[in-house]
């Protein structure tokens, strides 16, 4: 995997927190997964398609997804809401498109679909590459304490 890669999730993301949610994300070791499972409980759901194919997820614990719907829209939600599902969807299709703008210009043309959100621990996402999916775990201040959420792709 192309270390521009990485660069490019990781300004992506840091970027629309910084701008969209005025948190600032602190990334830390990417690993490998060893897994196709969802790392949390609300995960937007993203595929791409062009001169490589490949798959992004974002995902969060059920208390984290509702901490930035809180900080997007300013308003408190008693759970994961049709609303909440929707403004996570809506932090991926930003945080990809920036992405891609990145990948760009390392030299490759990208397109992608429109984000899905599921909702529940351990569901499985179908990344459509054979090579690894990369996981970058990110941490941010919510409210009274720490939340992760957590960025994997895998691109071929």
């Amino acid at each position: 995997m192309d270390a521009g890669f990485v660069n490019a999730y990781l300004a992506a993301a840091q970027n629309v927190f910084k701008t969209m949610v005025q948190l600032d994300v602190v990334m830390g070791k990417p690993v490998l997964k060893k897994d196709k499972h969802t790392s949390g409980e609300v995960t937007g759901v993203i595929g791409f398609a062009g001169d490589k194919k490949g798959t992004f997820s974002l995902s969060f614990s059920k208390k984290g997804a509702i901490f930035i719907y809180k900080k997007m829209v300013d308003e408190d939600a008693p759970g994961v809401t049709s609303d909440v599902v929707d403004a996570i969807g809506e932090l991926t299709n930003i945080i990809s498109g920036q992405t891609r703008v990145h990948i760009e210009k390392l030299g490759y043309k990208l397109s992608a679909a429109l984000p899905t959100v599921v909702v529940g621990q351990n569901v499985e996402i179908n990344f459509i590459t054979k090579v690894p999916v990369i996981s970058l775990p990110f941490a941010f201040q919510a409210g009274s304490g720490p939340e992760h959420l957590f960025l994997d792709f895998s691109f071929e």
